[in-house]
């Protein structure tokens, strides 16, 4: 049967946005009234194994504007002798001075930059609170090929944060989002909404209509979204096998990142290999970025 398509192109007024003179590593913002209650800032994560794919995921990180974030390079250091009890300080991630430290492009704009390591796992240690995790597709110990087992594979299963596998270092200005009405690719939504760099991005809202889902209301969920967070969106509806579809269209449109849950409406209880999100992150050319909804996965799990 030939593939069903439907398009639409929705483009947002863009509000005008004063320039900001670039920060630097470390630097500090105005001083707050007295009596002012401070938010904590939004923090990213980069796994760092100075392997060459975690130098493009450091290029991917520093070719975006990340105004008022905190980054995290974290470096996880496996104990030469697993099994042996170490000294809970250096078990845990606490600051260091790397004999190479990361340049932090001015033009990230980063409000703190904080180097991280411990004497752990690396699934460990990049297991931490954050809104965005950032790491290579593969690497000689943190981040391994992306095959079973590996530390990208095991976050996957259970992305402690927004997960974020970067293979190119250029900016993004083209993205798939993969909708189907359900929690996790409402999540991953919300996330890319949230990226400061939101509103230069041109999205396509790509719907798999496998007679499973409501098309309409997965259409409108992930636009919605998008369009108030300034993106400018095009929907295209296609029909056939979830996995296969995406991968056709991403083979087609050659977007600079593939957004898609960690789990959809298809009945699986875990991602396991084969599954939608996780054969997309193997074979996806461009970057891809997978959210889990947590109170939908507790749920599921229960």
């Amino acid at each position: 049967m030939a593939p069903h398509r439907r398009h639409h192109t929705t483009r947002p007024r863009r509000s005008s946005a004063r320039r900001h003179r670039h920060r630097v590593r470390h630097a500090r913002g105005p001083a707050p009234f007295p009596g002012a209650v401070m938010s904590a800032p939004r923090v990213l994560v980069f796994g760092d194994d100075s392997s060459p794919a975690a130098d493009v995921a450091w290029l991917f990180i520093n070719t975006h504007c990340w105004p008022g974030w905190r980054l995290e390079v974290v470096t996880a250091h496996v104990p030469d002798v697993p099994g042996v009890a170490l000294p809970h300080e250096i078990t845990e991630l606490h600051r260091w001075k790397p004999p190479q430290p990361r340049a932090v492009f001015a033009e990230a704009r980063f409000a703190e930059v904080a180097d991280l390591t411990a004497e752990a796992d690396p699934r460990i240690a990049l297991s931490r609170e954050s809104d965005l995790l950032v790491i290579g597709p593969r690497g000689p110990g943190l981040l391994k090929a992306l095959h079973l087992g590996s530390t990208a594979d095991w976050l996957l299963l259970h992305p402690p944060a927004p997960l974020l596998i970067a293979r190119h270092g250029h900016a993004v200005r083209t993205v798939v989002v993969c909708a189907d009405g359900s929690p996790h690719a409402d999540k991953v939504a919300d996330v890319l909404a949230g990226m400061p760099w939101i509103d230069s991005l041109a999205a396509t809202v790509l719907v798999i209509d496998d007679g499973r889902i409501d098309v309409d209301a997965a259409i409108d969920g992930a636009r919605r979204r998008l369009e108030a967070a300034g993106a400018t969106v095009e929907v295209r509806v296609e029909r056939g096998a979830p996995t296969a579809t995406i991968h056709a269209h991403l083979v087609e449109a050659s977007p600079d990142l593939v957004a898609l849950g960690t789990r959809g409406l298809t009945g699986l209880r875990h991602l396991r290999l084969g599954s939608t999100a996780s054969a997309v992150a193997r074979t996806a050319t461009c970057s891809v970025l997978v959210a889990c909804d947590e109170q939908e996965y507790a749920r599921s799990n229960d």
